[in-house]
């Protein structure tokens, strides 16, 4: 197969061709137009980088503060003791990823080897891939994603980081998302990435920056909560930034949705090009979690657009209905 018209594989876009055989990309020309049987946009398949997907099914409007409705025995703990529902919303929230294009998603993962066990069981057949950060010392989850350093005990936390790094597992946690936090402690920790760092001083992130520690947010969960990253701050400090949806209670896995946000809530912090956004969902994830794909030889992993757009219209103006093609 074939496609011709606006790639973007490495961060840039270029008009040209790509040729996919076996689920394998063997041939790609810059500037040129081969012969081929597709025509549109070609962008890497999105990665939502932080999901609860296990409170998806809930109808109700949370309410109450942000500790008291996703703390710890908040309003969502309570969501998640029905475990036939709380399956059902996963197999739902993954069936809505799929179609959108998002071919993993990383999901903070309640409920200790249990919970592991339930999205293991929920994703059975699925093409999307969960990548599991767990709550508990599980080898079937790919690491440790911990809900935030005041929490836990510190001896626990310290625990979890030595079992992850042991076995070459990725640790992530949750930072100053409610009210800033010890961010000495946290690089002590050596995580791999951190989410929201909404709290965050200048010098935290500098800090966070230093130790190339990623930060990954949520703008649409934020915003539920009264919150709101500043895209512009992070980017001009150097992180690597990526986007997640979040709570399943809050909102609907679409990184489409949330790019859109993303992008207009920034203009308020001086705006960032909308490639930048892009990279986002699709490259950035990629360099955190260690993802190879999309080179020659290497898997293909792409969203097929039924026509030309521009990095702008994919980041503002496009969604599900756009898409021709996924290729997983």
């Amino acid at each position: 197969m074939r496609i011709y018209g606006n790639i973007m594989l490495d961060g840039d876009f270029f008009r040209g061709t790509i040729e996919i055989k076996e689920g394998i990309i063997e041939n790609v020309w810059h500037h040129r137009k081969e012969n081929y049987e597709i025509k549109g946009t070609v962008i890497p398949t999105f990665i939502n980088m932080h999901t609860h997907i296990g409170d998806f099914y809930t109808q109700d409007e949370p309410k109450g503060s942000l500790e008291e409705i996703v703390g710890p025995g908040g309003y969502k703990y309570r969501v998640l003791r029905n475990r036939r529902k709380v399956y059902q919303g996963m197999r739902r929230a993954m069936k809505l990823m799929e179609k959108g294009g998002i071919s993993h998603f990383v999901d903070f993962r309640e409920g200790g080897s249990e919970g592991i066990e339930l999205l293991l069981k929920a994703s059975k057949g699925m093409s999307i891939t969960p990548i599991i950060l767990g709550r508990a010392k599980d080898m079937r989850a790919q690491g440790i994603g911990l809900s935030s350093l005041t929490d836990h005990p510190w001896e626990l936390i310290w625990d979890m980081t030595q079992w992850a790094r042991e076995n070459k597992k990725i640790f992530a946690i949750h930072f100053s998302e409610r009210i800033r936090e010890d961010v000495d402690k946290l690089v002590k920790l050596k995580p791999h990435f951190v989410v929201h760092a909404l709290k965050c001083t200048e010098g935290d992130l500098m800090k966070l920056k230093k130790e190339n520690i990623a930060i990954v947010i949520t703008p649409r969960a934020n915003l539920f909560f009264g919150n709101m990253p500043d895209i512009p701050r992070l980017l001009k400090i150097g992180l690597t930034v990526a986007l997640g949806t979040d709570n399943g209670m809050i909102s609907l896995p679409s990184m489409f949705r949330e790019m859109e946000l993303a992008y207009k809530l920034s203009r308020l912090f001086g705006g960032v090009e909308p490639i930048e956004i892009l990279k986002m969902v699709t490259l950035n994830p990629r360099k955190i979690l260690g993802i190879k794909d999309n080179q020659i030889g290497e898997k293909a992993r792409l969203i097929v657009f039924r026509r030309l757009m521009s990095p702008y219209e994919l980041v503002n103006k496009s969604g599900v209905m756009d898409i021709r093609k996924i290729i997983f």
